[in-house]
């Protein structure tokens, strides 16, 4: 039996207010799970109401049975036809499906993933246009064995802007060295990190939302007991 270990972390612009980002975590009908990260254009309460609108969307084709490409395709459609083309979001889905065996990578965020797998650390990037625009729009599709140990990490933009109006940008390549080396039990320690290393880039004031999610398959583990945790400001 393995298990899914899950964790994310999320920041507002300028660390006040409500962030435009929104993430969701849902359960595959067949079996699995799929954490979803949207990004409304903007910052602030409208991009947020843009961000809930896709994410909820596709927590509801999910839950239907729809597989991930076809959720993304469909929650494009709706964002397109719900603002005749003049409002963009970018969306990530992050899954794991039992029912398949493999994880599997929907795109449309000019975020990489970072994937880790059997000692290997590498990026998917690239050829994954931003929803809303066009009618045409179709995600980057990417699927991977399910193999133990394997990690998977995306963000929203503001991660990728942090520290450049500071002259000191964002390194990944020393970040990649760190995810290659930890165990999937650290995973949300990691992701508090890069959260922390992020807001320092930024001096504490983000220019731009930040959020990071990520999962991880951990192997030989016989219990069923299920747990999540969270710290939620109000």
């Amino acid at each position: 039996m393995q298990r899914v270990e899950v964790a994310w972390s999320k920041m507002p612009k300028g660390a006040l207010g409500q962030s435009g980002d929104s993430i969701e975590l849902v359960e595959r009908p067949l079996g699995g799970l799929t954490l979803i990260l949207a990004d409304g254009q903007g910052s602030g309460p409208a991009a947020r109401r843009i961000s809930r609108m896709v994410a909820m969307r596709a927590v509801q084709l999910i839950a239907d049975g729809s597989r991930d490409g076809a959720v993304a395709r469909a929650v494009q459609d709706m964002l397109y036809t719900a603002r005749e083309g003049r409002v963009t979001a970018t969306l990530a889905l992050l899954s794991v499906d039992w029912h398949t065996r493999t994880l599997v990578i929907a795109r449309n965020a000019p975020s990489p993933v970072l994937c880790r797998q059997e000692e290997h650390v590498f990026r998917l990037e690239g050829g994954a246009e931003v929803i809303g625009t066009y009618r045409k729009t179709r995600p980057a599709m990417t699927e991977l064995e399910a193999l133990p140990g394997s990690l998977l990490l995306t963000c929203s933009d503001g991660l990728l802007h942090a520290g450049r109006r500071y002259g000191t940008p964002f390194d990944w390549t020393a970040w990649e060295e760190r995810f290659l080396s930890i165990s999937v039990d650290e995973l949300g320690q990691f992701v508090d990190e890069l959260m922390d290393h992020a807001l320092d880039l930024e001096r504490g004031r983000p220019t731009d939302d930040i959020s990071i999610m990520a999962l991880g398959l951990k192997g030989d583990d016989e219990s069923a007991r299920r747990s999540l945790y969270a710290s939620i400001p109000y």
